[in-house]
């Protein structure tokens, strides 16, 4: 039903705004939308210098929102902070303050970066959702449409019966899984799964309009077999809880008690008829799910493997956690149950994750934060007077039900568009509420507090562009730093003017101190110089300076252990091989489930004639199945020296044997008797 609540920002009570500021919001909500637009494009923003840029727009366009008020004073706009904002906020703080105990610093800084990012964009899509009316509606087109052009662009691929992502490949594992612009299937699932609550709500919605609801048809044809042919299984699970709590929130408000009780019997129902006919009639259905029937644990891959390592890494880090984005460099050492030697970067589980890197404290917060969002909306979609209220938040839930289902199997909240789409649907849920009930938050009217805010909030997006910025800037020129340490024409100056440059941008990033740590200790090793004497001073220059900087790589990142090899490198150049062999060994007990290390403990052995201490590490790597070809061919070569020593040492034992007793050696008089 309407709400009997006058509409304080409705068009018809609200002079239009000016052009300048109509221009001015047009700009913002393009900056604002690029994370769930054209950063779903690049790659879905998965690497550094795609979310950086994404960062630096969206913060960009979080400060011309909240700039509005100040620029444009007498277009009647009005500060509006619900609390769970607020709530936000707080946990934004508390990962900041627990940034300083990183094991990672500079991954612990893109971390906060991100979160920094939802937090503003949370609160400018507030800001946006109280807006003129039902501009809200415009919001969700967009978001419909963004999605619908990422499903066309994963059809045209999936009848080419391509696996290219772009300019990219999508990974061998992944076949012809329809993925879109994501490299990986499961996160474009959980992006579609997100959007269908919307979608299906707004084909019953009387008071949606013509073209929204024409967008949301189109988004579910469209939508629908893209999911399908995603085959990802905890996306469709995503997507079946968030239709699920969407009818069942809907229908309490339709009918009360009597239509709720009625709703969780049909709903569960309807959801395994349409389980039921999936598993009849599409193939993919019984493949992937089947193979969870026959044996769940291979089929879950190595997740169950890797969560069974969980609790050691809790029990050294309970209460802060090894920081954000740490995951990735502090997992190696407690690898225990995981016997592939494959390197892994996330956790497949985000909230566990999540404890693992901010700990109980940061993550109580988080959980908090989550469910008191998932029950206020809730409620609101139930008890809400007004149609656009109830709608949004209605959609509003059932995304965080399908992320939070999805979350248990995957890292769907590391990956850079997903939570943008949530904080999108939750933001102009929030919004609408303020608008239309004056409630549920502070409401900010007088000029000076207002300006006083947004200045608080536009700092703070410069602040977050800035660093952004500088990261990304560090980012790029240690790229061009190793394409010029890579290159044929070996242009060691350049790479070394770029590594340090790339420093001078962010000095809390390992990389470029990694690089030129790393360009130091090959110049040392190659250095000639036509006098001994210069050549020695060259080299042990050379080499000090790169173990210096490397000495700053490992304390801004002690779990990456290409730095303990360029450390060996260094040593070696400066002829301290004993030095050498304890970089190595380090790296080699601490990714003890890497072939690369493990086997350079064994050449770095060979390089010091320590053969059969060689011998046995080649062995070993094999018995723990982390050995690659080398492995194996150094075994066969060392075995065939050994048994050509052990031949020659018998042989000369055998002829030592065999050889007449040689004359004993004359006795030499005393001295007496040679004196008499």
């Amino acid at each position: 039903m309407n709400s009997p609540i006058p509409d304080l920002y409705d068009d018809a009570v609200l002079r239009r705004p000016s052009w300048p500021c109509r221009i001015w919001s047009a700009l913002a909500m393009l900056l604002l939308l690029w994370p769930v637009t054209g950063g779903m494009y690049l790659l879905a923003s998965t690497r550094t210098w795609s979310w950086s840029i994404g960062l630096i727009l969206a913060f960009a366009g979080c400060a011309m929102v909240f700039l509005r008020p100040v620029m444009f004073p007498r277009e009647g706009f009005e500060w509006r902070i619900p609390w769970p904002w607020i709530g936000f906020a707080a946990v934004v703080a508390v990962l900041a303050a627990l940034r300083p105990h990183a094991f990672v610093p500079a991954e612990a800084r893109w971390e906060l970066l991100k979160w920094l990012c939802l937090c503003m964009a949370a609160l400018a899509w507030c800001q946006c959702g109280a807006d003129g009316g039902e501009r809200w509606k415009f919001f969700a087109f967009l978001l419909m449409l963004a999605l619908s052009v990422e499903c066309f662009y994963a059809i045209s691929k999936h009848i080419d019966h391509s696996r290219a992502v772009l300019w990219m490949q999508r990974a061998d594992q992944y076949g012809l899984r329809a993925s879109g612009t994501y490299l990986c299937p499961n996160h474009l699932a959980n992006a579609l799964a997100m959007g269908f609550p919307l979608a299906v709500l707004l084909l019953f919605s009387g008071s949606a309009g013509a073209p929204l609801r024409l967008m949301a048809v189109y988004y579910l044809a469209v939508a629908a077999p893209v999911l399908y042919w995603s085959q990802s299984r905890s996306g469709w699970g995503g997507m079946l809880a968030g239709v699920a709590a969407a009818a069942v929130l809907a229908a309490w408000r339709k009918g009360g008690a009597k239509w709720l009780a009625i709703a969780l019997v049909a709903v569960p129902l309807a959801g395994a008829a349409l389980g039921f006919g999936a598993w009849k009639t599409l193939p993919a259905v019984r493949e992937r799910i089947g193979a969870v029937i026959e044996d769940p644990i291979k089929a879950g891959g190595i997740r169950s493997k890797m969560w069974a390592d969980v609790p050691a890494m809790l029990r050294d880090r309970p209460a802060t956690g090894f920081g954000g984005g740490s995951f990735l460099w502090a997992y190696p050492p407690y690898r225990v149950h995981t016997d592939q030697p494959l390197t892994y970067d996330q956790l497949h589980n985000d909230p566990l994750q999540i404890l693992v890197e901010y700990g109980a404290v940061g993550g109580t917060l988080v959980f908090g934060l989550y469910l008191w969002a998932g029950i206020l909306f809730a409620v609101r979609a139930v008890r809400s007077r007004d149609d656009g209220v109830a709608l949004l938040s209605t959609a509003a839930a059932g995304a965080l039900a399908a992320s939070a289902l999805h979350s248990v199997f995957d890292f769907n909240f590391h990956v850079f568009p997903n939570p943008h789409v949530l904080v999108l649907l939750c933001g102009l849920a929030l919004g609408r509420h303020a608008a239309r009930t004056g409630g549920g938050g502070i409401a900010v009217r007088g000029r000076v507090a207002a300006a006083v805010l947004s200045a608080g909030a536009v700092a703070l997006c410069g602040a977050g562009l800035w660093h952004s910025l500088s990261g990304g800037l560090s980012y790029w020129w240690t790229l061009k730093g190793e394409a010029a340490r890579t290159s044929i024409d070996l242009d060691y100056a350049t790479a070394e003017t770029c590594y340090r440059r790339a420093i001078r941008w962010q000095p809390s990033n390992w990389q470029p101190w990694l690089g030129l740590g790393d360009l130091q200790a090959t110049r040392a090793m190659w250095y000639r110089a036509p006098d001994p004497g210069a050549q020695a001073a060259g080299r042990r220059a050379l080499s000090a300076e790169a173990l210096e900087a490397l000495a700053e790589a490992e304390r801004l990142n002690p779990g990456d252990m290409s730095v303990e090899s360029a450390f060996a490198r260094a040593a070696d150049a400066a002829g301290d091989p004993e030095t050498a062999l304890e970089h190595v060994r380090r790296a080699a007990a601490y990714q003890h489930r890497h072939a690369f290390y493990r086997e350079e403990l064994g050449f770095q052995l060979l390089r010091m004639g320590r053969e059969d201490e060689a011998l046995a590490v080649f062995k070993q790597n094999i018995a723990d199945k982390v050995a690659s070809g080398d492995s194996r061919t150094q075994v066969r070569i060392l075995e065939r020296r050994a048994a050509k020593r052990a031949k020659a040492a018998a042989a000369a034992a055998d002829a030592a044997a065999k050889a007449p007793p040689a004359a004993p050696a004359p006795v030499p008089a005393p001295a007496s008797a040679a004196s008499d």
